[in-house]
């Protein structure tokens, strides 16, 4: 299959694949189409590319997902092992979360403290003031 047509079937652009393939996350064999300056993708790219889009998509780095391509081709990965993955990114999220909680109150205590100075009265930000 043509890049095009995969990258229509994928939902990846065409430079997408080529870098996927240059960074080795997928893997083209050397066969050319009929006409020899086109190169030739076999469907099991199509699948490989829909198991990235679907890790990218639950926030798999590109690293993590080489790792499970990998552990899939050598016949290690089991559900146990992807479930612990899986565990993993988890809390990381669950990390993530609670920095940007923190993050999102902070911004309401400064703009509960600006509600409660003169409205309309111009302020000098405090690292403007060091700047000087």
């Amino acid at each position: 299959m043509l890049i095009g047509h995969l990258s229509k079937l994928s939902g990846f652009s065409k430079d997408t694949i080529r870098f996927y393939e240059k960074i080795g996350l997928i893997s083209v064999p050397k066969q050319r189409s009929a006409n020899a300056s086109y190169k030739d993708y076999p469907v099991e790219i199509l699948h490989s590319l829909r198991v990235i889009k679907k890790y990218k998509e639950l926030g798999f780095t590109l690293e993590e997902i080489r790792e499970l391509l990998v552990l899939q081709s050598i016949k290690v990965l089991d559900i146990a092992k992807l479930i612990g993955l899986m565990e993993i990114k988890i809390t990381g999220l669950d990390e993530q979360i609670e920095k940007l909680h923190a993050v999102r109150m902070q911004l309401n205590r400064e703009k509960q403290s600006l509600y409660e100075k003169q409205l309309g009265r111009i302020i000098e930000l405090p690292e403007m003031r060091l700047a000087a």
